[in-house]
């Protein structure tokens, strides 16, 4: 039986070509795309998920609420990890890192500029069981100045991990002694390329990091290992006491009007944090997550969809079929497991070339995404267990309306030559091409709405003109190249295809200080946590900064040094200041009048607005040599600069980047987005323009004989054209008024990330609809014009 079953089906497929390879192209082209969304969130969902005790640890996060002003770290004090792990007894551990930020290393006489490199303390590898490739987790930081290195250190220094242990890597301050390789098997925000010894720090108090012994001295990573993962949400309970016991007291000594708590995040949900601030790595975006999850559901609604209809609109060329199968004695259960059956085969079909298209796209959708699947993916145990789903999806449940409405035909009335079937509910047709638009303009507006806000994020005036700035890299810790940095700046200002230079510690799109400032209001003193950048002398000039009231920092003022500050508009308004100028301000070792305002400008993405800004005078500061360049010979002047730089530090490999690709780095998560959520809405209008081609194709069929009359009659190809792309249009024009307020509310909504936003324009809505209406037409009409072209006589003759 099951034979006959799959002869019959084989039949059917080569019988109807046309129809079949619509069916199997439209369910392969949205199996393809939902297995790489499927990809996709399995991937951004796996972070953490290789360490055996991911469900134990917790990170502790610090607020600091300040005059109804909340900022959010990731990073805590350092003074938090020994109270923790003496109060609590459900630790088992505690667990620091610290950011070394990036260093130069040298190895045999040659130096390399190094990245994600982090001190952690002893304990750190008993919490994270990283794979060790050689050396031992549980002793490799012991001692001061030891390192522990990736894999792909290991083999760039050393050609392998044995032969890296007991060897040494020359930093600026230090020589480390490589002690352990790990391998990093899985994603973390944790980017780490080499972990430093903590206890280096402890015997040079002047290095890079200070353990300052005060509770605002937000520089440390704290994780926690908890006994029991159960015991996560009392001892989130208990940190809400904490403060009281630990921190206010010192608050009071100190007299600061200030809050501080401290919340527990679960390690796995790390990497979609997007409100603590100053994390280790960019996060993801859990609502890109839950479009993409849509999107996959989306692409494969639309492809069953196309089965449904066409499966149900061709019912009555098999009308006889099942009239004769039922009269030979065939139940309808039978009847219904033989077209199901078919739809099963169909479906693994679709399924086995979508396989083979998801190899050709892999390496193009690594470059969009920036992941690295592998092309065996379909080995993977969630893989294989998602296309078994995706067959019973598709194949029982679309499959399973056209095999109970064809099994329900009568005998009698399908084997009378004069009664057959109309081809299912049109109704039902209907209103599953309504669906299918609706679905694909909601994906069409939403793309132009993302390509629309980042024209606007881009094009944007951010306070500072990006262009041209050519920022280099000054390493840390390297105090003689800092002292030569004013002999550097006149030797590149010699060139005249260089507009102007500066140094600063802080640039925009960039991490910055946040600092606790003091400052007078009608002789009262105001507490204030602001941002800082400490910048030199030509920072404003070489940015493109408009100075609004006061003026610059000047050299010809000695009193700048430390009596002078400069801040932004916003930060006047937070003090409530109307003529800013003189005022007084204390923070760290300034004791400062504001000298001057600068007009305010975007160091952060658009994503959130303007804040409180001090312009801080440190003119001799390691961070960025800024260059602002002429437009012409620009290849040339970067060749002169990196002549001028290896002639004065031989030391140092010179790296550098422009500021605006810099700048617009901060939206990358948004350009993918946009650019996968653009192919894929592609896709959606495409797999919903192939079921209406069928759809169409069959309409014609079905209305042979009549278009044939009326052409005797007299009518027109264009009044036959219209005819019968009439009821089309009306249905694409029903799913644009239903598509129209959902995309809005969705886009709506998803804009609310941006502090800065364009607006939703009616012209977005009117582009969709005229786009998904001239794309529908145009493929209805191709049917339409091809049957009103045809020979009326041999029309009429063949009906």
């Amino acid at each position: 039986m099951w034979q006959n079953y799959f002869k019959v089906a084989l039949r059917n497929i080569y019988r109807n070509k046309v129809y079949a390879a619509i069916n199997i192209a439209g369910l392969a082209l949205g199996v393809a795309s939902c297995l790489l969304i499927f990809l996709y969130v399995q991937d951004e969902l796996s972070y953490e998920s290789h360490f055996s005790k991911a469900d134990r640890i917790v990170r502790v996060a610090g607020e600091i609420e300040h005059e109804g002003q909340v900022n959010k770290f990731a990073l805590s004090p350092p003074l938090l990890a020994p109270i923790l792990l003496k109060d609590y007894p459900e630790l088992e551990r505690v667990t620091q890192l610290a950011n070394a930020r990036k260093q130069t290393v040298w190895y045999k006489n040659k130096s390399y500029n190094e990245e994600n490199l982090l001190f952690a303390d002893s304990s750190f590898f008993h919490v994270f069981d990283y794979e060790f490739l050689a050396g031992d987790p549980a002793t490799a930081l012991d001692e001061p100045r030891t390192i522990v290195v990736s894999e792909q250190l290991a083999d760039k220094y050393f050609g392998g991990a044995e032969q890296a242990i007991g060897q040494a890597l020359k930093f600026s301050r230090d020589s480390y002694m490589v002690t352990g390789v790990f391998r990093d098997k899985g994603h973390s925000h944790i980017q780490a390329n080499a972990f430093l010894a903590r206890s280096t720090l402890d015997t040079k108090r002047q290095d890079i990091i200070t353990d300052d012994n005060h509770w605002f001295h937000m520089s440390r990573y704290t994780y926690v290992l908890l006994r029991d993962k159960s015991q996560i949400a009392p001892f989130q309970e208990k940190l809400k006491t904490f403060a009281d016991t630990h921190v206010t007291p010192w608050l009071k000594e100190n007299e600061l009007a200030a809050n501080m708590t401290f919340m527990l995040q679960p390690l796995p949900s790390i990497h979609f944090n997007t409100v603590y601030s100053d994390d280790l790595s960019p996060a993801g975006n859990i609502n890109y997550i839950y479009i993409f999850a849509a999107v996959a559901v989306f692409l494969l609604l639309i492809a069953s969809i196309n089965y449904m209809n066409l499966a149900t609109a061709r019912s009555a060329k098999r009308a006889k079929e099942v009239g004769l199968r039922k009269v030979v004695g065939a139940y309808r259960s039978q009847i219904i497991g033989q077209f199901i059956g078919e739809s099963l085969l169909i479906t693994m079909l679709a399924v086995v070339l979508a396989l083979a298209l998801v190899q050709i796209l892999i390496p193009t959708f690594n470059a969009l995404t920036g992941k690295h699947f592998d092309a065996n993916f379909f080995l993977q145990p969630e893989v294989s267990l998602a296309l078994f789903a995706i067959i019973l999806f598709i194949g029982a449940i679309a499959g399973s309306y056209p095999a109970i409405f064809l099994s329900g035909f009568k005998p009698v009335d399908v084997l009378k030559s004069d009664k057959s079937p109309k081809g299912g509910s049109a109704a039902l047709r209907r209103t599953l091409v309504v669906i299918q638009f609706t679905i694909s303009l909601i994906m069409i507006i939403g793309t132009i709405v993302v390509f629309s806000q980042m024209q606007f994020l881009k094009n944007r005036d951010l306070g500072f003109n990006k262009e041209r700035i050519l920022a280099i890299d000054i390493p840390v810790g390297d105090s003689m190249l800092v002292k030569q940095l004013p002999t550097i700046k006149q030797e590149l200002l010699s060139n005249p295809d260089i507009e102007s230079v500066s140094n600063s510690a802080d640039i925009p799109a960039e991490s910055n200080s946040t600092i606790l400032i003091f400052a007078e209001k009608n002789g009262a003193t105001l507490q204030n946590a602001m941002d800082v950048m400490f910048v030199d002398y030509d920072f404003i000039d070489v940015m493109g900064i408009d100075v609004k009231e006061g003026r610059n920092y000047s050299r010809n003022y000695k009193t700048d040094l430390k009596g002078g500050l400069i801040i932004n508009e916003a930060a006047a308004k937070k003090m409530g200041w109307k003529e800013p100028i003189g005022k007084k301000i204390q923070m760290a070792e300034w004791d400062a009048k504001v000298i001057g305002v600068v007009k305010d400008f975007h160091i952060k993405s658009l994503h959130t607005k303007v804040e409180p800004l001090v312009l801080a005078l440190v003119p001799e500061s390691s961070g960025y040599l800024l260059v602002r360049l002429k437009p012409q010979n620009m290849p040339a002047t970067i060749r002169f600069i990196q002549e001028k730089w290896q002639a004065i530090d031989t030391k140092h490999p010179m790296e550098y980047f422009f500021m605006d690709e810099h700048f617009d780095k901060q939206y990358r998560t948004e350009e993918k987005m946009l650019t996968v959520f653009g192919y894929f809405a592609g896709l959606t209008i495409f797999i919903a323009c192939l079921g209406l081609f069928g759809l169409a194709s069959f309409t014609a069929e079905q209305r042979t004989k009549e278009i044939g009359i009326r052409k005797v009659l007299g009518s027109s190809t264009g009044s036959i054209v219209l005819l019968l792309s009439r009821d089309f249009a009306l249905l694409v024009l029903i799913a644009i008024v239903l598509a129209i307020p959902v995309a809005w509310y969705g886009m709506d909504k998803w804009l609310q990330d941006f502090a800065y936003r364009t607006d939703l324009s009616w012209w977005i809505f009117a582009v969709a609809g005229f786009a998904a209406m001239s794309i529908a037409l145009l493929t209805v009409s191709f049917q339409a014009v091809r049957a009103a072209l045809q020979d009326p006589v041999k029309a009429i003759r063949t009906q």
